[in-house]
C-alpha cells in the first residue's frame, strides 16, 4: 500500500482553482447622425469647407462599460474559487463527534471482533517488528500516532486505532473531520486526534496531528518523535509506534470508506459481512495484538480473545498466560 505522505508530498499540487475567462461586450458606437434636426445654419461669409461638426461624444459610457466588464470578470472568478473550495473540501470544520458515533466505535462487542478476526484480504498492511528502545510514558508502554488531518490514509487508520485503543482504556474528546478534498480518496470521513484525551491502566497514548486539512502547521512533534518517524517510517504517515516494538502505517485502503458518512461507517461496524467492518475491525485486531505484546497481555479477556489470537498467530506473537478477565471495554 502506498505511503500517504510520500505520495502526497506535493501538498499544494491540486489546490489551484480554475479560472474561467469572461467575454466583455462593449457597446459599439452608433454612426454619426447628419439629420436635419441636428444641423444648423451656416453664415454665407463662412468658409464653405467648414461644415457642421457633431459635438464630441463623452468617454464616460465607454469607461463605465470597461469597468463594468472587469467587475463582472472579477465576480465570476471569485465565485469559481468559492465554488471550487466548497466542493473540494466537504467539511473543513472540525466538530465534536456525536455521542452515538463515539459509542458505536468505542463499544464494539467482543463477539464482533471475534467473528471478523483478521479481516481477510481487506487488511493488507500489517504491523512490523522493529528494534528500538522501549517507548514508555508515565511508567506505561506508549502508543505513538503521528499523522496529518489532510491525509486520507491517516483518516482511514484512525478508525481502527480508536477501536483498538478503546479496548485498553477510555478515549474521549474526539472530533469528526474529513481528509483533504483535493487529495486521493477525497473527503475521507475520519476524526481528528489533536485534542483527544485517553486514560488506561495499561498503556499511554500520544497523538501528534502535524498539519491541518489545509496543510497549515498544527502540532509540533518532539525531536525524538521526528527521529522515530524518519528512522522506522521513512518519514511517511500515518506512523504508529507501539511501545518501540512494532511499527505500522495504513492497514487498509481508504477506498473502503469512499462515499460513506461517519454515521454509515459507524452503523456498518455492526455488520460483520460489510467491507467496512472487515477492514476496520480486522485492522483493530492486529493493532490490539501488537499492543497486547507490550503490556503483558492485559486485559486477558481482550488479549486472549479469538479475534486477537488470530491476529497474533499471523504476526507470530507468542501469547502469555493471563488471569486478568477485565471486560473488553474499560470505563
Amino acid at each position: 500500500m502506498a505511503n500517504a505522505k510520500k505520495n502526497n508530498s506535493n501538498r499544494s499540487k491540486n489546490n489551484s482553482s480554475n479560472r474561467n475567462s469572461a467575454t466583455r461586450n462593449t457597446p459599439s458606437k452608433k454612426p454619426n447622425s447628419t439629420s436635419s434636426k441636428n444641423s444648423r445654419t451656416v453664415s454665407n461669409n463662412r468658409n464653405p469647407r467648414q461644415g457642421w461638426q457633431p459635438p464630441k461624444k463623452s468617454n464616460v459610457p465607454l469607461i463605465s462599460s470597461i469597468v463594468g466588464g472587469i467587475l463582472i470578470v472579477i465576480i465570476i472568478v471569485v465565485l469559481i474559487i468559492v465554488s471550487s473550495s466548497s466542493s473540494s473540501n466537504q467539511d473543513t470544520a472540525i466538530t465534536p463527534a456525536p455521542k452515538d458515533i463515539v459509542t458505536a466505535i468505542t463499544q464494539v462487542p467482543l463477539s464482533q471482533y471475534n467473528q471478523i478476526g483478521t479481516g481477510g484480504s481487506l487488511v493488507s498492511g500489517l504491523p512490523s517488528k522493529i528494534k528500538s528502545s522501549p517507548l514508555v510514558l508515565n511508567n506505561k508502554p506508549e502508543v505513538l500516532y503521528m499523522g496529518d488531518e489532510w491525509c486520507p490514509y491517516c483518516g482511514a487508520e484512525r478508525w481502527a486505532l480508536i477501536l483498538a485503543l478503546s479496548r485498553f482504556g477510555t478515549i474521549s474528546n474526539l472530533y469528526t473531520a474529513f481528509s483533504s478534498g483535493t487529495d486521493v480518496y477525497p473527503n475521507t470521513p475520519t476524526f481528528s486526534l489533536a485534542k483527544v484525551n485517553y486514560s488506561s491502566p495499561y498503556i499511554s497514548f500520544v497523538a501528534v496531528e502535524m498539519q491541518t486539512v489545509n496543510h497549515t502547521p498544527l502540532q509540533n512533534p518532539t525531536s525524538q518523535e521526528n527521529s522515530l518517524l524518519n528512522k522506522f517510517g521513512n518519514g511517511s504517515i500515518p506512523f504508529i509506534d507501539i511501545g518501540g516494538k512494532w511499527y505500522t502505517s495504513a492497514n487498509y485502503d481508504p477506498q473502503v470508506l469512499q462515499g460513506l458518512s461517519h454515521q454509515s461507517i459507524a452503523a456498518d461496524l455492526s455488520l460483520p459481512n460489510s467491507q467496512t467492518a472487515q477492514a476496520i475491525i480486522g485492522s483493530a485486531n492486529y493493532l490490539t495484538a501488537a499492543i497486547c505484546s507490550i503490556d503483558n497481555d492485559q486485559p486477558g479477556s481482550v488479549c486472549n480473545s479469538s479475534g486477537v489470537l488470530a491476529a497474533k498467530n499471523s504476526l507470530k506473537i507468542t501469547t502469555k498466560p493471563s488471569t486478568n478477565k477485565n471486560s473488553s471495554h474499560i470505563g
